[in-house]
């Protein structure tokens, strides 16, 4: 069984069709690219998964349920998200933010994600201090503490040093052979991709 499927997905986005008969379908234990130039619809296919947005038409289903039939807080239990951009402006502490609405168990992996990540030096700095690519490791951080069996990444080595994403990229694959599934939105070409077991380069 499929962990995502996609049937038929059609999305608008104010009053431009930016996907329209998209269909795929991930597997546990595999982590799947989208790649394409801006615009193309993949941060709103990765939303549309997530649940944020509507469908104009077909359909979602997340471990063999249909998205719609699946409550807030269940989606949140079955998938983690990392969006591409995150503005802090209240002054908590990397650890605050990574420990926000956590349950205990994700808590309790809060140190070790955090020395993986190599965010010790900044992790009791405020959160409006960081540069853009430690921002986006704290976000990293946040998804990657729970157990959740999708892992949905918006461009999350965007804006990473090559030590940092190595670090980011052995941790998906390590994640990838627990049977988890994850999903990659990516602004590369394909060949930069090799650790993705599939990349999907068309939304048509």
């Amino acid at each position: 069984m499929a962990m995502i499927s996609l049937q038929d997905v059609a999305i608008t986005r104010g009053r431009r069709l930016v996907i329209d008969g998209f269909s795929a379908a991930l597997e546990a234990g595999t982590i799947t690219a989208i790649v394409g130039p801006n615009g193309c619809g993949k941060s709103s296919l990765l939303a549309a998964i997530a649940g944020d947005i509507p469908l104009t038409r077909g359909e979602i289903s997340l471990a063999g349920r249909d998205i719609s039939e699946i409550s807030l807080s269940q989606q949140a239990e079955l998938r983690s998200v990392v969006l591409q951009n995150r503005n802090y402006w209240l002054s908590y502490t990397v650890r605050e933010v990574i420990a926000m609405g956590q349950n205990r168990d994700a808590q309790q992996r809060m140190d070790a994600i955090i020395e993986v990540l190599n965010m010790t030096t900044f992790a009791d700095q405020s959160v409006t201090t960081l540069s853009g690519g430690q921002a986006q490791r704290v976000e990293i951080a946040r998804a990657l503490i729970r157990d959740s069996e999708i892992y949905l990444l918006d461009e999350p080595l965007a804006a990473q040093d090559s030590q940092s994403k190595s670090r980011v990229i052995s941790i998906l694959q390590k994640l990838r052979d627990q049977g988890k599934t994850i999903l990659v939105i990516a602004h590369s070409d394909k060949q930069s991709l090799s650790w993705c077991d599939h990349v999907i380069d068309t939304l048509a």
